[in-house]
C-alpha cells in the first residue's frame, strides 16, 4: 500500500511541475498580449499628436495600421488557441495535484472508505492530466521527473533516480530513460 501512496504522490508532484510550467508559459503569452493591447494604441496616440501636419504623418499612419493588424492577429491567435482556457485548465490541474500530493502524506489517517474515494479522485485527475499532457516531449517528462525527485522528500539531498542511481541535484545530460541524467556507477 505504501508503494501505491508514494507513486501517487510522485505522479502528483510531476503533474504539478508540468502544470506550473505550462501555466507560466500561457500567463506570459497572455501578459504580452495585454501589454501590446495597451502600448500600441498609446504609441499611436502619441505619434499622431507629435506628427500632426508634418511630413512624417503618413509614415506614422502606415506604421500604426500595420501594428493594429498585428495586434488583431495576435488577439485572434489567442482566441483560436484558447490561451485563457489553457490557463484555467493548468490552474485547476496545479491546485488538484497539490491537494493530492498533500493528502498522500495524511492518507493513513483516513478510513478505508475515504481512501477508496481518494484513489477514485486520483484516477480521475490522472486521466485529466494524461489528456492535458498527451503530446509532451520526452525532455519535459524527464525534467519533471528530476524535479519531482527533488521535491518528493524535501531536504533529502541523497535522493536518486531508481533507474540510473544519479542525483537529480547533479544533472549531467545522459541517456537515462526516466530522468535523462548520466548513469552513476
Amino acid at each position: 500500500m505504501q508503494n501505491k501512496i508514494d507513486q501517487t504522490k510522485f505522479n502528483a508532484i510531476s503533474a504539478k511541475i508540468l502544470h506550473r510550467k505550462a501555466k507560466n508559459y500561457y500567463d506570459n503569452l497572455n501578459n504580452i498580449l495585454l501589454v501590446l493591447t495597451l502600448i500600441v494604441p498609446l504609441l499611436y496616440i502619441i505619434a499622431q499628436y507629435v506628427t500632426v501636419a508634418t511630413n512624417c504623418e503618413n509614415l506614422v499612419n502606415i506604421i500604426s495600421f500595420i501594428l493594429s493588424i498585428l495586434l488583431l492577429a495576435a488577439s485572434f491567435l489567442s482566441l483560436i488557441y484558447k490561451v485563457g482556457d489553457k490557463i484555467l485548465i493548468h490552474k485547476m490541474g496545479l491546485k488538484n495535484n497539490i491537494y493530492i500530493a498533500n493528502e498522500c502524506d495524511n492518507i493513513s489517517k483516513l478510513s478505508e472508505k475515504e481512501q477508496e474515494w481518494f484513489f477514485r479522485y486520483v484516477t480521475e485527475m490522472d486521466n485529466n492530466d494524461n489528456d492535458t499532457f498527451a503530446n509532451i516531449s520526452e525532455k519535459d517528462k524527464r525534467n519533471a521527473y528530476r524535479e519531482s525527485l527533488k521535491e518528493f522528500q524535501h531536504g533529502n539531498y541523497n535522493a536518486e533516480c531508481p533507474h540510473c542511481h544519479s542525483s537529480p541535484w547533479n544533472y549531467k545530460p545522459g541517456d537515462c530513460q526516466l530522468c535523462g541524467n548520466t548513469k552513476q556507477i
